[in-house]
């Protein structure tokens, strides 16, 4: 799958949050734990760890 087909698909997903009470944008945290599941992360706990590792 091409990244610029992925990017497509996650933009057209409605994010319900608050705006006000937003801290990261929907598309990065499902970027980034679709990331995590292909690296191997297997639970909320090593998506977080994988999150953290990745932001800098």
């Amino acid at each position: 799958m091409q990244a610029n087909i992925l990017f497509e698909y996650f933009s057209t997903i409605d994010d319900p949050r608050q705006q006000g009470k937003v801290k990261h944008q929907l598309f990065d945290i499902l970027f980034l734990t679709v990331s995590a599941v292909i690296a191997g992360c297997q639970d909320w706990e090593e998506i977080e760890d994988f999150a953290h590792d990745k932001l800098s």
